[in-house]
């Protein structure tokens, strides 16, 4: 009869039984508009049906939420009968369009462009410049680091497109190998609160919409872009069944 790992022992003495337990990762989305200042950007702090957390120098109006956007059941915490095993964080990223800058709509978005919904390596560079990603359990940091330090490893690796030379890619090679797994699983316990944070330190303005396009100039700046981030929390996830 084969070994079967049955249990985890935490590194606070803590153990932690594997029944009922899946691979299940648990995920939530943003939006951030060209321009954004905003310093402090939560996810998992919201359900299906909920808003989607829009970041805009503007007011704007946000989506409706569906089971693209998260599967959570309980805002920022576990409910009583969950508890969660974090081995990693995987941000995915997209590039879109709202139709108008003054008065951005994310339920109003022009029809995909050259090379969307994925992002360009402009976006992606702008974005592990100016950015951070933080895993907070019950108010204290058990993950921070640059945004570039997190790989998503999958999807679509890159490409190069003809008609306008616009390059397009993602975070990471698409492989598993290339996730940045944490050394040791973060537990976040039933009725336990977390926090995952999207953060712009300096709260300059995001300048996601330069290189957006090579048209007429690959500098150019496109304020009506935006990038659609979904970050997963993967490892082992716990609801039993009685």
């Amino acid at each position: 009869m084969l070994n079967q790992i049955t249990k985890f022992r935490l590194p606070n003495g803590r153990e932690v039984a594997l029944v009922d337990w899946t691979d299940k990762p648990l995920w939530s989305t943003l939006e951030v508009l060209h321009g954004s200042t905003q310093q402090d950007m939560p996810l998992f702090q919201y359900v299906v049906g909920d808003a989607v957390p829009t970041f805009s120098p503007v007011a704007a109006a946000p989506r409706t939420s569906d089971d693209r956007d998260t599967n959570i059941s309980t805002p920022g915490a576990m409910a009583t009968t969950e508890e969660f095993l974090v081995f990693a964080l995987r941000p995915e990223v997209f590039r879109r369009r709202v139709e108008s800058v003054q008065v951005p709509d994310f339920n109003d978005l022009v029809p995909f462009g050259l090379g969307e919904p994925n992002p360009t390596p402009a976006m992606l560079g702008v974005m592990h410049e100016d950015l951070t990603l933080h895993l907070e359990i019950s108010e204290k940091i058990y993950a921070q680091a640059g945004f570039a330090y997190f790989n998503f490893g999958g999807g679509v690796y890159g490409f190069t497109a003809d008609a306008g030379t616009v390059g397009v890619g993602q975070k990471g090679f698409p492989s598993h190998e290339a996730v940045q797994s944490f050394s040791i699983p973060q537990h976040i316990g039933g009725q336990e609160k977390y926090r995952v944070t999207l953060r712009n330190p300096p709260g300059e303005a995001l300048q996601i919409g330069v290189g957006a396009t090579c048209d007429e100039s690959c500098d150019a700046e496109q304020t009506d872009r935006f990038a659609r981030v979904r970050v997963y929390m993967d490892g082992l996830y716990k609801r039993p069944t009685s």
